[in-house]
């Protein structure tokens, strides 16, 4: 029998987060059981625990394979708009390009929603529960700073207070995911109508037509 080979263990690994990630889905994280995982990627509970500590272990992994670039980019992305010259553009840009993205990466829209749903972890993964916490409140404090220094440049529309305004775009960007990973009939196309549905939002928020900023004035 050949021996297995680095690449080959890292091949079953990958099939592993797969399968994991479909049960999450269509079963969600609770009710998905290791056995269950090595079932649906057609191995043995055996190499489950090969290749992971535990459930914990697979969650942690399969958001940083899927959502963990997408994640830091949006990050960054929020971070520049200061050196913009039409910061409210590239906020829109930011939050659209977000959007886009989960549309056509489905995995990445996967990751998003396990992060999302984390509150149906136990009290025993209470060390999962505060990563996904971590990365969802990362998120929540980029939009705030960022609409904090839309605010500073007198750019926003919404009387809303800064912390309120977060919180409702977080709400619909993942109400909107929810809508688009929903198990079954899918409710929502978010390629096709995604973007248009979020500019009802930010049009309530930001300028209709794009400032600009004062440093291109040249004050």
């Amino acid at each position: 029998m050949p021996k297995k080979t680095k690449q080959d263990s890292e091949n079953t690994r990958q099939v592993l987060l797969d399968a994991a990630a479909a049960l999450f889905i269509h079963q969600g994280i609770a009710k998905t059981t290791l056995s269950d995982i090595a079932a649906q990627a057609g191995l043995t509970r055996g190499a489950v625990y090969w290749h992971f500590s535990n459930k914990e272990d697979i969650i942690r992994l399969l958001w940083e394979r899927n959502a963990g670039e997408l994640h830091h980019t949006f990050l960054e992305q929020l971070s520049e708009i200061r050196s913009s010259n039409h910061p409210d553009l590239a906020f829109r840009d930011a939050i659209t390009g977000l959007m886009r993205r989960v549309a056509n990466q489905p995995a990445a829209g996967l990751a998003i929603r396990i992060m999302m749903h984390c509150v149906e972890f136990t009290g025993e993964q209470a060390d999962l529960r505060r990563f996904l916490r971590s990365r969802r409140n990362e998120l929540q404090g980029a939009i705030h700073r960022a609409l904090m220094y839309l605010e500073q440049q007198h750019l926003l529309r919404a009387q809303l207070s800064l912390k309120l305004q977060a919180q409702c775009l977080m709400s619909y960007l993942f109400g909107l995911v929810h809508q688009h990973l929903e198990p079954g009939h899918h409710p929502l196309h978010l390629a096709r109508d995604g973007e248009a549905m979020l500019e009802l939002l930010l049009d309530s928020i930001l300028p209709v037509e794009p400032s600009q900023h004062p440093d291109s004035t040249g004050r």
